[in-house]
């Protein structure tokens, strides 16, 4: 039987008004499903076990940061999306590796990680990398709360002999808005500044040797003056498997290094990505109240030859 034009058009009006209609209830339909997480203080560390019982709830998008595709493909967690970190970098002003803005990641997470306001997200990458955190600040940045990361990520999961597939997930679109929360964000002109403050601390995720300029591909290599450094993996313990530290244990490091609760604490790496760990870190494991992350980080201080730089291992 041939359906008539007038029949055809109304059936495609109905089918657009129905996938309008869903996508402005998702939100409302994901709030009335049972909470994945008890625990409501969030962003924070999630361990294997308790993601394990979550991998079909629709509340809840799983996130592979790994750096390599074809990881992936081999195998990933269940009902967990792809995303490269390197989507997280765009040029600026001709500098490479930056922050993209808000409208470009709201995008993102809407369309492409079928994520709306009201889902949990969880991140993970290997061996504890700085890969979902710096996706973990992304969303803090953007004030969406419901973020966690894998402690021991991906390794911890296969040692563990949980569930894994080669399966993509099916996503559909979400409806995310993000709120710019300024206060977690320092550009360079603010450092600038601010770097004599009293009630200021810098601190540098770099290897040492990328730190005093031993090594380094940028233009210019070394620091910015007066700031510790403190490598991320020195976060980490564990061989094959890498977990956080316990808290004291990550107290008295950054004790050590003159990064205390009274103070408030930029941090730094080659990128925000690096950078990500420690404010991970410092915000949500320690509860540091004010930490912001220089996301333009080394490669945009190096790049500009009217701001200062030092080298040696010394602040």
């Amino acid at each position: 039987m041939k359906i008539k034009k007038t029949e055809k058009l109304a059936l495609a009006l109905l089918t657009g008004c129905i996938l309008s209609f869903s996508i402005f209830l998702l939100p409302t339909l994901l709030d009335a499903q049972p909470a994945p997480f008890k625990e409501k203080n969030f962003p924070r560390l999630i361990e294997t076990s308790e993601l394990a019982p979550l991998l079909n709830h629709a509340s809840v998008r799983i996130i592979d940061m790994r750096s390599s595709l074809s990881d992936y493909l081999k195998g990933h967690i269940p009902n967990s999306v792809y995303l490269p970190v390197e989507t997280l970098h765009v040029p600026r002003y001709g500098i490479p590796a930056q922050s993209p803005d808000r409208s470009f990641l709201e995008e993102l997470i809407r369309d492409h990680l079928g994520i709306s306001n009201p889902m949990w997200v969880v991140l993970y990458s290997e061996r504890s990398n700085p890969n979902a955190t710096f996706l973990a600040w992304t969303f803090d940045h953007l004030s969406h709360k419901k973020v966690a990361v894998v402690n021991g990520g991906w390794e911890k999961w296969v040692a563990e002999k949980l569930p894994t597939t080669q399966r993509y997930p099916s996503l559909s679109l979400g409806k995310f808005f993000g709120k710019v929360t300024p206060m977690n964000l320092a550009e360079k002109k603010w450092i600038l500044d601010h770097l004599s403050s009293k009630g200021l601390v810098i601190v540098d995720a770099r290897s040492p040797k990328q730190y005093s300029g031993e090594e380094g591909e940028e233009i210019r290599r070394g620091h910015i003056p007066g700031a510790k450094n403190l490598f991320w993996e020195t976060l980490l313990e564990g061989d094959e498997v890498r977990v956080w530290r316990k808290r004291e244990d990550l107290e008295k490091l950054f004790t050590e290094s003159g990064v205390t609760k009274d103070k408030e604490v930029i941090v730094y790496g080659r990128t925000g990505r690096d950078a990500s760990h420690l404010y991970f870190t410092l915000k949500y494991i320690l509860g540091f109240p004010n930490i912001r992350l220089y996301r333009g980080s080394w490669i945009e201080w190096s790049a500009d030859p009217n701001l200062p730089v030092k080298t040696g291992a010394d602040p």
